[in-house]
Formats: C-alpha cells, structure tokens, sequence
C-alpha cells in the first residue's frame, strides 16, 4: 500500500512539473492606442483683466494630446479686423484682414487656460465671428 501512494505521488509531480515550466515561460504583450483628441473651449463669460487699451472677449481653454503639438488658429471675416490684435495669454498676433492667423504653436501635448482681449483697430470690432481651432502638428 506505502508503494501504491508514493507511485501515485510521483506520476502527480512528473504531471505538474511540465504544465509549471510552462506557466513560467506565459507572457503578455500590452499595447494600448490612445486616440489623437483635441479640443478649444470659449467662455465669453469669464474674463480677466485685459492688458491696457485692451477689449476682454473671455477666456479660452486649449487641450491637445498630439505628441508633435499644436497651433492655434484664429480665422474670421476675410477683409475685417485689419489692424486689430489679438491677446491670447501672452501671445499676440496683428490681423491683416486675410481672415487667417496663427495665434501661437506649442511644442507636445497640453491643457492650459488663458484669456482673450482684442486691441481694437481703426475700423473697430467689424465683424461677427471669430473662430479658434486647434490644428495638431
């Protein structure tokens, strides 16, 4: 009977060892791909105290996750706001009138508020839309 139950114990360690070695040798391989989302949110709302002989228009939150960055891009009415520039942060751009414009680059991914005032030209605020997009690089 001793021999029967050491028989038995020997086949069950024979059987495990294979299956363990097995187990050890088991890996995974993870890989994980996060979509390129970017976003620009305008609050006319909230405003900050813009610089001098500056017009607050609110305040801008920007968020890209490109690992290359992003511009912002201000585009409104072709032939209005000549003259005009526009304060995002502590950039600044002079319109032209050709209803396009670079407002900044940034060099990665990033969120970051800031406000947005317009030191107006000689024709003033002549226009009814200003729109910001974000463009990744």
């Amino acid at each position: 009977m001793f021999r029967k139950a050491c028989l038995g114990l020997g086949t069950v360690a024979l059987c495990l060892a294979p299956v363990t070695a097995s187990a050890a040798s088991l890996g995974y391989n993870l890989r994980l791909t996060i979509p390129l989302h970017c976003t620009v949110w305008f609050d006319g709302a909230a405003g900050g105290a813009p610089a001098a002989g500056a017009v607050s228009l609110g305040r801008v939150t920007e968020f890209c996750n490109s690992p290359g960055g992003y511009q912002l891009i201000l585009t409104y009415s072709p032939g209005t706001l000549v003259g005009t520039t526009i304060l995002v942060g502590e950039d600044e751009v002079q319109l032209d009138g050709s209803g396009y414009a670079v407002v900044s680059r940034q060099q990665g991914p990033r969120k970051r508020e800031r406000t947005i005032a317009a030191v107006l030209g000689a024709d003033g605020f002549d226009t009814d839309r200003l729109n910001l997009q974000i463009v990744p690089v």
